[in-house]
């Protein structure tokens, strides 16, 4: 058993999550964790509180998470072009998950110039001037990460980049992050850490407290809004697989420290489909091969992702092998049955169960008998496991009314909120 109260620590959700955004686009993964660098080194130069050093850190590092929900992945050039409508996006995504409300506010501000949050804050009073003060540093950053020449040798860079943000203190930037700014360029490895080696974690030791197994829920179901609100045949998939799966390991007689890793897995059963482009996920008709073997790497990405973060050794397991089958052709481990314990039999139940059942844009769900007909067929090929079919076949109404209930909820919330956009 482990200990429930130590299970992980900011720290690794964290490098996770940014290991998670980075599959999108690897193009822009030097860009977040530079801006990540850098706003934290500003911060702290300023003399700001720890607790919103830590919120400028993660507001650095989740800017540009709007981006994630576009057709296809973006350049750099491109996000940046529609910045303030992304920032605006990514404030939406994180807005009513808990512990992120504050890093909402920040993202969106975080293209705003320092003109219109001073004016913001005359409006708005105290908060928007705490919010703004810190989203002017991750502008700052941004700024200064997309200045940056991969071409040129970056002391070279230097005076060129430290120029124009005097030249726009005031007006872009607050005059208070630039003068920290203009301080630390100073130091030459600031500069050769941003260019080749911007790892704001080795710098970063304010939270390395433990996280509890319960209050890593909440990161973990940011990340699965990630996943699926990439696109609207997703939208809802993450939240039935990981009410399904709880259900499921609940009357599997799972301890309850296992259920709620259970339900961790289902929430990042797909994150390694944040790799796979998004015009292949809506792809309504059959694959090509050459699309279907792009699918087939995502839960290969889901456990390099989720084995790298401390605790997660089981859940990381779980949420990988979701399409393993007992007769040792799933993908893209090739597991036998034997191999396979009840949490990875659980997962591939609960992910056909949900796929299936879940209303998509282009189909209803299936029926109950249907439903259970295309799991038994599932289980005579030994794909998946007799006994967890069973189970929920004789516990439908109850694990079917708790996958309904969480697609519709997130459902709901994505269409509310991005439903317009698409």
């Amino acid at each position: 058993m482990s200990d429930t109260a130590n299970f992980t620590n900011m720290r690794a959700l964290m490098t996770g999550l940014a290991k998670a955004m980075n599959l999108v686009n690897p193009e822009i993964e030097h860009h977040h964790e530079q801006t990540a660098y850098l706003s934290l080194f500003i911060a702290r130069h300023m003399g700001l509180p720890e607790e919103d050093v830590i919120l400028t850190l993660y507001s650095a590092l989740l800017h540009d998470i709007g981006s994630i929900i576009v057709d296809e992945p973006q350049t750099v050039t491109e996000v940046e072009q529609n910045a303030l409508e992304l920032s605006l996006t990514g404030a939406r995504m994180l807005e009513d998950i808990p512990g992120c409300e504050e890093i909402a506010e920040v993202v969106r501000y975080s293209q705003c110039s320092w003109v219109d949050t001073v004016h913001c804050a005359v409006e708005e009073g105290e908060t928007c001037e705490r919010y703004g003060r810190i989203a002017s540093i991750v502008h700052l950053s941004d700024t200064v990460s997309l200045l940056l020449d991969p071409e040129e040798r970056v002391l070279n860079q230097a005076n060129r980049i430290t120029g124009i943000a005097k030249y726009c203190s005031g007006t872009q930037f607050s005059p208070e992050a630039v003068d920290a700014f203009i301080d630390i360029a100073q130091t030459e490895y600031v500069w050769m850490d941003l260019m080749h080696n911007p790892m704001f974690l080795t710098y970063f030791t304010g939270e390395i407290a433990p996280v509890s197994l319960e209050d890593a829920i909440w990161p973990t179901l940011f990340m699965s809004r990630i996943i699926d609100y990439r696109s609207a045949f997703t939208a809802m998939h993450s939240a039935g697989v990981a009410a399904s799966a709880t259900e499921l390991a609940r009357l599997a007689g799972m301890p309850e420290e296992d259920v709620l890793q259970m339900r961790i897995a289902g929430y990042l059963h797909d994150v390694g489909k944040l790799a796979v482009p998004r015009s292949i996920l809506e792809k309504p008709g059959k694959l090509t091969t050459e699309e279907f073997n792009i699918v087939k790497e995502h839960p290969y990405y889901t456990s390099l992702v989720l084995l790298g973060i401390d605790g997660f050794e089981k859940i990381g397991h779980w949420a990988a092998n979701h399409h393993e089958k007992l007769e040792g052709n799933g993908y893209p481990f090739h597991y036998p049955g034997d191999a396979l314990d009840a949490g990875d039999r659980i997962m591939a139940v609960a992910d056909v169960f949900s796929a299936i059942t879940e209303e998509r844009p282009y189909r209803k769900g299936m029926p109950r008998e249907k439903a259970l007909g295309i799991l038994r067929e599932d289980v005579e090929s030994k794909a998946l496991c007799g006994d967890i079919v069973s189970l929920l076949a004789e516990n439908y109404e109850r694990v079917d009314a708790a996958r309904d209930e969480a697609s519709r909820k997130a459902g709901k919330r994505y269409f509310e909120s991005f439903g317009n956009a698409k």
